[in-house]
C-alpha cells in the first residue's frame, strides 16, 4: 500500500525533463609549438599541469551554442598535436582535473622567488580533484591532428573513466602524470601559445619527480566534450576578422550561425585595449532558423590613425525580441607589417639553426608570423 501511494504521488508531480546536450568546445586557437608536453619522453617520469580559466570555458561554450554558467560534466579531453619526434606507446598514464582559483602555475612558495612549484601543486588551492582517466596507454601521433586521451590504443575506451563536474565558477587545472618508467629520444609537440606560466612540466629519471624541475609553458589548445543543460538562443559557428583592404582601411568581420531563436539583431563592439568598448554597428538577425546563416560587417576604421597600435579587438552581442542580450567571445585582429625577412630559425627542440640546416625548421618572420617548414 505504501508503494502504491508513493507511485501515485510521483505520477501527480509535474515533470520538467531537460534534454542533456553533449557538445564539444574548443579552448584557445594558438599556432605556436609547445614541446615536451603533455609528457616528456626523454625522461622515465614526468608530469604536466595546465590551467584554463572560467572565462575561457564560458566563452568556448558560447561559441558552441551552450550556456555553461551553471556548469556541466566534462566527459572527454583532446589535445591538438604538432607531432611527435619519434612516436611510441606510453603506458601507465593518469589524467586528473581540479577546481582552482589559480590563473598561473609558476614560482613556488619558497621565499627566494626563483624556485619552481613542485608537481604536487602545494602552492595552489585545489578542490574536487578527480582522476578522470587512470592507468591508460597512449600512442603518440606522428602527424598534426586532435588526439583524445585513451582513445587510440587497442583495448582502451575513448573518453574519461570518471567525468569531472565543472561548477561554472572556478578555473580548472588539468594534470597529466606519466609513470611509464621508460624513455625514448623524443617528446610531444602540442599547438597552443600565449600566457606564459599558465602551464608547467616536470621530469625526472629513476623515480617520479618530487623536487623542483622542468619549465614554464604556455597553455595548449584543447577540446572538451561537455554535457550541459542550457542551450543558448544562438549557436555561433564562427566569428572572424581580417584586414580586407589596407588601402581603404577596412576590417571585414564575418560570422555564421547554425541556429537562431527569437534573434532580433546583433551588435558589433570595438576596442583598442580589450577593456574599453565602443558600439559601432548593428546587423538584423534572422529571427528563428535551423540553417547555416552567414553575416558580415565592414568596419571602415582609419587604421593609419592608430599610431603604433597594431591590434584591434571585436566582440558580438545578440539581442532577443524581448530585449535579452547575450555577449559572445572576443576576437583580435592584428594589423601586421609586411613580411619581408626571417629573424630567427630554430629546430623542433628550440635550438637556433642556420639557413642551410635540414629537417623540420621553425621560421619566425619580422612581422611575428611563425612558419614550420621542411628543409631537404
Amino acid at each position: 500500500m505504501k508503494c502504491k501511494a508513493i507511485y501515485l504521488l510521483l505520477s501527480l508531480l509535474p515533470f520538467n525533463f531537460v534534454s542533456q546536450i553533449t557538445t564539444t568546445i574548443e579552448i584557445r586557437k594558438g599556432t605556436s609549438n609547445i614541446n615536451s608536453v603533455p609528457f616528456n619522453g626523454l625522461y622515465d617520469y614526468s608530469q604536466f599541469g595546465t590551467i584554463y580559466t572560467r572565462d575561457e570555458i564560458l566563452n568556448a561554450g558560447i561559441d558552441a551554442g551552450i550556456d555553461l554558467s551553471n556548469g556541466g560534466n566534462i566527459t572527454s579531453l583532446f589535445f591538438e598535436y604538432y607531432g611527435w619526434s619519434s612516436g611510441y606507446v606510453a603506458s601507465n598514464q593518469t589524467v586528473k582535473i581540479s577546481h582552482s582559483d589559480a590563473t598561473q602555475i609558476e614560482r613556488g612558495p619558497f621565499g627566494d622567488g626563483l624556485s619552481y612549484a613542485y608537481p604536487d601543486y602545494g602552492h595552489l588551492t585545489l578542490r574536487n580533484t578527480t582522476v578522470v582517466k587512470d592507468d591508460f596507454t597512449f600512442t603518440n601521433p606522428n602527424s598534426e591532428n586532435w588526439e583524445e586521451i585513451g582513445g587510440n590504443t587497442a583495448g582502451q575506451t575513448s573518453g574519461f573513466d570518471t567525468p569531472f563536474y565543472w561548477n561554472g565558477v572556478d578555473n580548472i587545472l588539468i594534470s597529466w602524470e606519466n609513470r611509464d618508467g621508460s624513455w625514448m629520444s623524443g617528446y610531444g609537440f602540442l599547438k597552443g601559445g600565449g600566457d606564459s606560466r599558465r602551464a608547467h612540466n616536470w621530469y625526472n629519471d629513476n623515480s617520479y619527480p618530487t623536487a623542483s624541475s622542468g619549465n614554464n609553458k604556455s597553455a595548449p589548445n584543447i577540446k572538451l566534450n561537455f554535457e550541459s543543460f542550457t542551450p543558448l538562443p544562438i549557436a555561433l559557428n564562427s566569428f572572424t576578422g581580417i584586414v580586407a583592404t589596407e588601402a581603404e582601411n577596412q576590417i571585414q568581420l564575418d560570422w555564421t550561425t547554425q541556429s537562431e531563436k527569437d534573434n532580433d539583431y546583433f551588435t558589433i563592439w570595438r576596442s583598442f585595449n580589450g577593456q574599453d568598448w565602443q558600439e559601432i554597428g548593428h546587423v538584423i538577425g534572422s529571427g528563428n532558423s535551423n540553417e547555416l546563416i552567414n553575416y558580415q560587417y565592414i568596419d571602415r576604421i582609419m587604421i593609419s590613425q592608430q599610431g603604433n597600435n597594431k591590434s584591434i579587438y571585436y566582440k558580438l552581442s545578440q539581442t532577443d525580441y524581448d530585449g535579452t542580450q547575450v555577449f559572445f567571445h572576443v576576437i583580435l585582429v592584428e594589423i601586421k607589417s609586411a613580411k619581408t625577412h626571417i629573424v630567427r630559425r630554430t629546430n623542433l627542440v628550440g635550438q637556433e639553426v642556420d639557413p642551410y640546416s635540414k629537417g623540420w625548421i621553425i621560421e619566425t618572420w619580422n612581422n611575428g608570423e611563425v612558419v614550420k617548414t621542411v628543409h631537404d
